[in-house]
């Protein structure tokens, strides 16, 4: 009887698997294009009292990009298993030995518990092999090769008509590339929410919500240094995006936003930090094209840290961002002309030209190139 049950079962479940839906998705592309400051160097700098000027700080080189994403799913009853991984890789011309990659992989699990309730999970993965210091460091230094395991967990559901809305917990631990005699790693765990309220004043469908998440960062650092205060970090993080998405016509929509993030250092009450300012979003989308643009503007207020140089000011950065992306469709299948831009202005009220981690910079890069999508 037991085999029998057994039996009956395993003819069950084949047969739900295999009546499930699979889908395949996979691009692979490439872009050259031109990136100045890869290092975010600032322009000017006193080294062993030597004076160092752009030409000596600053590395910029022309590129190629090469990148590939694949992406299945599968469905079955009320069960949705996806999985991704996407490769990259920046081939930089003139200083070949900056070059980089990386590799981002995902596996999302969601089950159906009612018609307006989903249970989601998530484990996730991400290596970037690069080289070199990051200018824009502020606190710890850090190289920019990493390894990430993370993973959450949580619950999507519809607590009102035309609504949706998440929360879920989630875990990262960040390994970053050992650097001389420093070693540097974090853990953090959080809980994140997001919530989307659809309606339609009109013939088109409007939409406004919101993205938050409190998470708590564990650093630990490894290296010569005698100081044991210097070892551990006990930073927690916020961060509230409101947004509002504004229908222009059929293709266009315009989204502004307002963004909050806030560090504050648990350990040592001195790190921390008050990130706010607006931003806008202005998508395009129709058969042949599609485009992205996006700006922003946010100041970085410290509230212990003075700026080097400055007589008393507490330190504060200004950003200015924006980043586009677009794609059209070529008369060849599946084949689409694509282009990037990305600039980032950071100005600091630091004056000590001694000073790096504090410093403002420029970064800049743009390229066009080939998408085919199957």
């Amino acid at each position: 009887m037991i085999m029998k049950n057994t039996l009956l079962f395993s003819l069950v479940l084949i047969s739900s698997l295999c009546s499930g839906q699979e889908r395949h998705r996979f691009e692979v592309g490439t872009q050259t294009g031109y990136e100045y400051n890869y290092f975010k160097s600032p322009d000017q700098l006193i080294i062993n009292d030597v004076l160092l000027n752009e030409g000596d700080l600053i590395a910029s080189s022309g590129y190629v990009d090469l990148f590939l994403d694949y992406d299945y799913r599968y469905k079955w009853k009320k069960h949705r298993l996806r999985t991704s991984i996407a490769p990259y890789a920046r081939l930089f011309q003139e200083n070949s030995s900056d070059s980089y990659w990386s590799l981002t992989s995902s596996v999302k699990y969601d089950y159906k518990l009612s018609k307006k309730t989903k249970f989601l999970a998530e484990a996730n993965f991400q290596r970037m092999n690069r080289e070199g210091l990051d200018g824009a460091q502020d606190i710890l230094v850090n190289p920019l090769g990493y390894t990430n395991y993370g993973g959450a967990t949580g619950l999507a559901f519809e607590p009102f008509k035309a609504n949706k809305t998440t929360v879920e917990a989630f875990y990262n631990f960040k390994d970053f590339d050992a650097f001389g005699i420093r070693d540097l790693e974090f853990n953090e765990y959080g809980l994140q929410l997001g919530s989307k309220q659809e309606y339609r004043p009109s013939r088109y469908e409007h939409a406004f919500g919101f993205t938050a998440y409190y998470k708590k960062r564990l650093y630990k650092t490894f290296n010569a240094e005698d100081s044991p205060q210097d070892g551990q970090r006990d930073w927690d993080y916020a961060k509230l995006v409101a947004f509002y998405e504004l229908p222009l016509g059929n293709y266009l929509e315009l989204e502004p936003q307002f963004t909050y993030y806030g560090r504050f250092d648990r350990l040592e009450e001195r790190s921390g930090f008050n990130q706010y300012g607006p931003g806008i979003r202005l998508r395009f989308d129709n058969e042949k094209t599609k485009f992205n643009a996006f700006a922003k503007y946010f100041i970085r207020d410290y509230t212990e840290i003075t700026a080097p140089g400055s007589q008393g000011e507490k330190l504060t950065y200004q950003y200015m961002d924006f980043s586009l992306r677009f794609e059209h469709q070529l008369p060849i299948e599946n084949l689409l002309f694509t282009g990037t831009a990305y600039s980032r202005f950071r100005e600091t009220n630091t004056v000590d030209l001694a000073s790096r981690s504090f410093r403002g910079y420029t970064n800049q890069y743009g390229g066009i190139g080939l998408l085919w999508k199957l």
